[in-house]
């Protein structure tokens, strides 16, 4: 097969108050024709600011130094605006990652495709409008016709997600860009969204430029892998090789970094932070977070060595002469296993109901209810973890606030400690405030930016009596940032100024301030890279251990439900359809909604990483 696109030497800079941050620092690759050629990395590593260097879509800050993009030979970079605007969503179309602001929220979805096929095709509106509602059918949108005349907001996370394909589709490009396609995705649209995917791909011949931190994905779509750290590619084969034996150090990290049933210890975590990009570097990036650095990775820069036929790494290690095993000297120990002994029943929820009014007309009469919750019982005992899954919209978060009195039931009981927290008012309630605590899934939503780190964690412990003075409490926060591996000066910081797992440990630690007995953890490393996650996963196992804390665990990822979790409660629709320990319920589930579940999630294959 032919190259289509070929990056060479690409260079991509941005101009910071720190000085000039190379983001994109010398990568190489090329993309052949009917390919998928994934991109993978944590976030930081460069791999989206490769992709809107080949577009030439950079934000105002940032500029390519040097390189060239070639597509078919055509040096993109070299080109006019005006003819790179023809290229742009003709030739090489991109699918963004956050759907939710990359479509116009004041133009339907039928009129933002047409917008497309007008600029690069011009044909009568008549035909247009057909070929739009055509797209949108061949994407999977039910009810094309109608959906064409709808916004934005007026559709799921999938089906906006649907409709960027359909758009980035829409004049058959020769190369697409999916830049993180299903982050924000349930494993079953997920599931949905990569087979259509591949259909497409499979049935035009286009070439696919996968841009994920998913080694589940990778392994379902990829035929070749480039692994990205610090701005360079580290790592370069086809997927088969990849997966059988990786050759980089940071890509066996990301490997020991996965939750699984075989982890009965600690998660692999990469120590360290990535090294700030506005330096030169003479070294291995890697270095200062290797477990296997030695005198010549600090003073030399390893280049892209073979050491089996297709298979590159930029490691010293791999050099044909000297490659060998690699073998960690991180233990894997059963020391941090999840808790088994389990204490006293501490929650009881019976028949807990949530059911939100529909309101309509001038007067805002009630017509209707929406059922958000609907019927849920469960049991949760000291020290021990129930995992709440099941799709977006399934209630799963409405359960957790209702559970802690942030939103009121509509019915049912909800017994903590052996008293009924439900039929409490106000005042009474405020007392079980510090047993019950909850993490939310974005800690830069629930951080308050204008407050240091100190400010945020007082807060909670004068505002429920925690402590008897502010002396006291302080002394409290120095061994609490150590139990959540936060250093001492954090505490005189800002939330801006931390990464997003030390963000997300501040949000735990808030939670741990007052002392709490169950905390509901809402989506709590979703949103995390695999070795960030690790990290807050060991945490919440380490403090469980210790401490004795309950978690409710709420999260739509089922290897860190098998990971983290005693229990399972599946959820559909706002009702619990099934529920048994973690491995009745994933390793024999009984209901078909949670076989449909199970079946949708990627497989990571085992990685050989003692070759």
């Amino acid at each position: 097969m032919s190259a289509v696109l070929q990056a060479q030497e690409l260079r991509t800079v941005l101009d910071t108050t720190a000085g000039a941050l190379r983001a994109v620092d010398g990568v190489n690759f090329e993309l052949l024709e009917g390919e998928c050629f994934a991109l993978v990395g944590e976030s930081g590593c460069g791999k989206s600011m490769t992709a809107l260097s080949v577009m030439r879509l950079l934000p105002e800050a940032a500029h390519v130094a040097s390189g060239e993009v070639r597509l078919d030979g055509t040096d993109l970079l070299a080109l006019p605006e005006a003819a790179m605007r023809a290229v742009r969503g003709r030739r090489i179309a991109m699918i963004f990652q956050e759907p939710g602001t990359a479509l116009n929220p004041v133009l339907t979805v039928g009129k933002q495709i047409v917008e497309v096929l007008d600029r690069h095709l011009p044909q009568p509106k008549a035909v247009q409008q057909r070929k739009a509602i055509e797209l949108l059918r061949a994407v999977g949108i039910p009810e094309p016709e109608r959906r064409f005349d709808e916004y934005p907001f007026q559709l799921s996370g999938g089906q906006k997600q649907r409709v960027m394909i359909a758009a980035a589709l829409a004049v058959d490009p020769e190369v697409l860009i999916a830049d993180e396609p299903t982050t924000a995705l349930d494993v079953t649209i997920q599931a949905q969204i990569l087979e259509l995917l591949r259909r497409l791909q499979r049935e035009r011949r286009m070439a696919l430029l996968l841009i994920t931190h998913d080694l589940g994905i990778v392994a379902q779509m990829a035929d070749r892998v480039a692994v990205m750290y610090a701005g360079e590619i580290v790592e370069l084969a086809n997927r088969e090789a990849f997966f059988r034996a990786p050759q980089h150090p940071y890509s066996r990290k990301l490997f020991a970094a996965l939750p699984s049933r075989q982890h009965a210890g600690e998660l692999a975590v990469i120590p360290g932070q990535v090294p700030s990009l506005t330096r030169r570097f003479v070294q291995c990036r890697f270095v200062e977070r290797c477990d296997f650095a030695f005198d010549r990775c600090r003073a030399e820069a390893p280049r892209l060595y073979e050491p089996v036929p297709g298979q590159r790494a930029r490691c010293f290690l791999r050099e044909k002469d000297a490659a060998g095993p690699l073998v960690s000297s991180v233990s894997q120990g059963a020391a941090e296993s999840k808790r088994t002994d389990a204490g006293k029943l501490l929650l009881k929820v019976d028949e807990l109901k949530v059911h939100f009014p529909i309101r309509r007309g001038i007067l805002k009469r009630t017509i209707g209810y929406v059922r958000a919750v609907d019927g849920v019982s469960l049991e949760l005992h000291e020290g021990r973890t129930l995992a709440l899954v099941g799709e977006s919209g399934c209630g799963k978060t409405t359960t957790g606030k209702a559970i802690l009195q942030l939103i009121r039931p509509s019915a049912g009981k909800v017994v903590f400690d052996e008293r009924d927290i439900g039929s409490l008012p106000g005042a009474q309630l405020r007392p079980f405030r510090s047993a019950m605590q909850i993490v939310f899934q974005d800690p830069y939503a629930s951080l308050d930016p204008r407050m240091r780190v100190a400010d945020i964690l007082l807060e909670g412990m004068r505002s429920l009596g925690v402590g008897r003075d502010d002396a006291e409490r302080l002394d409290r926060l120095a061994a609490l940032l150590e139990n959540v591996g936060l250093p001492p000066d954090s505490l005189q910081r800002y939330p801006h100024e931390f990464s997003g797992g030390q963000r997300q440990r501040i949000a735990i630690a808030r939670a741990l301030a007052v002392e709490p007995r169950l905390i509901v953890c809402d989506e709590p490393t979703s949103a995390l890279d695999v070795s960030v996650q690790a990290q807050i996963l060991n945490l919440l196992r380490s403090l469980q251990r210790r401490l004795g804390i309950a978690y409710l665990f709420i999260t739509h990822n089922i290897a860190v439900v098998d990971y983290v979790a005693h229990e399972v409660a599946v959820m559909r629709e706002g009702r619990i359809v099934e529920r048994g320990s973690t491995d009745e319920v994933l390793r024999s589930p009984k209901h078909a909604y949670t076989k449909t579940l199970l079946a949708a999630v990627p497989v990571v294959p085992a990685a050989g990483l003692a070759s």
